[in-house]
């Protein structure tokens, strides 16, 4: 693909529908794990959703590292510089395994205390940690996986990482009972499943970038810890690992809120979020495909792509979350019913369904112009923008909702609502006008 002379709508429909696809799998996958989990015992689902965010905090890095190398390879690409996003490419896969496992271990160490924190006490405290102990040590195979997906992302590719999504969802489907129930590990068995199957993909993606026209990166010379390129890299990826990370703590935050009204009401929180993750697939490869196309034209010097990119991907975006929207509010009882038959479980998840229905095109204006920003090399703006959106305005307002009006668990997930709202109109406006200010500011 020529990322800065193909038409826009195009390019967004050729690097966003495979990017959806695979992650449609992605969740798929973990709503397999979820279904497991279920067959074990409800204290095992409620662990899985409990150990989530946690996890998420120590994935928050690859993700991170992922998208850094998608937009400096393209920006060094968008300039033509060949030879430096073979550098580039070689460093993150490197500087991948490192921040990956050293952030694994950290997270580990602390989990504990971060469950009691969340106010969680309980069998699936100790499920959620079983679950942790093998998940976290192995985040170098996911990260890698990240990192080669980022260089292919660069060049139009989200094809190879949807394969091994689909993959990973097959294999999946097969390693989680016979690890769990045939060789009888349980909640051990469904993380050494996930850690096999990210291995499995890593090696995949590996593979195609070899193959890619940045498969120079494998040199040794490359992968070799460069602290200028270290630095660059980590530049990039802190501010959109902690994006990932303010994700994960809001989660913490809600979780804790949630456990205060029982270990069902967060085993119900947990597959409203599965299913949530569903509706949204269309905004994350959006999200992938503006980071590719504004990064790339923004190397290139074609600002008025970027506006472009912005507005086309908004619209798009936005008329699929409406209509995912009334169908959420409307089967929302049928799809939890899906993985439980407790009616207390049912209730709390259709409650949060119903409520997330009206917040999902603010997702869209969220998504788009972090990526938007990002693509620039303004990816701290997006990080504080998801501090007021997941943690500030949150825990003011379940605070508020809780303690002062005494609500029930609806204003909880009201709070979220009207945080996120609030946050996503501002965050819109300042990109637009970043937006305006290269293009009519640059020479």
């Amino acid at each position: 693909m020529d990322l800065t002379r193909e038409p826009i709508p195009a390019l967004l429909k050729k690097i966003a529908i495979p990017a959806s696809v695979g992650m449609f799998f992605n969740t798929m996958y973990y709503i397999v794990d979820n279904y497991y989990a279920g067959l074990l015992s409800s204290t095992a689902l409620a662990g899985l959703s409990l150990a989530a965010p946690i996890y998420f905090m120590g994935i928050a890095i690859s993700i991170g590292v992922g998208q850094a190398t998608n937009a400096l390879v393209g920006h060094a690409r968008g300039e033509q510089r060949q030879a430096l996003a073979e550098q580039i490419a070689g460093q993150a896969m490197s500087f991948a395994w490192i921040s990956a496992f050293i952030t694994g271990l950290i997270v580990l160490v602390f989990a504990s205390d971060l469950f009691a924190l969340m106010n969680a006490e309980g069998e699936y405290v100790a499920d959620a940690l079983r679950y942790l102990s093998i998940i976290l040590p192995t985040l170098a195979f996911s990260a890698h996986g990240m990192a080669a997906n980022g260089i292919l992302n660069s060049m139009g590719d989200t094809s190879s990482f949807r394969n091994s999504l689909i993959a990973a969802f097959i294999a999946n489907i097969i390693l989680d009972p016979l690890l769990m129930f045939g060789l009888g590990l349980g909640v051990y068995g469904l993380a050494l499943a996930t850690a096999l199957t990210q291995l499995g993909s890593a090696i995949y993606l590996s593979m195609k970038v070899k193959q890619s026209q940045l498969g120079a990166c494998w040199q040794v010379s490359h992968l070799r810890p460069n602290l200028e390129q270290y630095h660059a890299l980590f530049k990039q990826a802190l501010p959109a690992s902690m994006n990932m990370f303010l994700i994960a703590v809001g989660s913490i935050i809600l979780t804790s809120a949630v456990a205060q009204f029982g270990e069902k009401a967060v085993a119900g929180l947990g597959i409203g979020l599965r299913i949530e993750q569903l509706v949204l697939l269309p905004t994350v490869g959006i999200n992938i495909a503006v980071l590719s196309l504004v990064s790339v034209n923004f190397g290139a010097k074609r600002f008025d792509r970027m506006q472009q990119t912005a507005l086309d991907s908004i619209q798009f975006g936005s008329l699929m979350m409406v209509i995912g929207g009334v169908l959420v509010f409307i089967f929302a009882r049928p799809l939890i019913d899906l993985f439980t038959d407790d009616q207390h479980v049912i209730d709390i998840g259709v409650s949060y369904l119903r409520v997330e229905a009206l917040i999902l095109p603010a997702y869209v204006l969220s998504f788009v112009s972090g990526a938007v920003l990002q693509g620039m090399k303004q990816a701290v703006i997006p990080m504080y923008f998801n501090l007021i959106r997941q943690i500030v305005l949150p825990a003011l307002f379940i605070a508020i909702a809780i303690v002062l009006l005494k609500s029930d668990i609806y204003g909880v997930w009201w709070s979220i609502a009207i945080a996120t709202w609030l946050t996503v109109i501002i965050q819109f406006i300042h990109m637009r006008k970043a937006v305006n200010h290269v293009r009519f500011n640059t020479p």
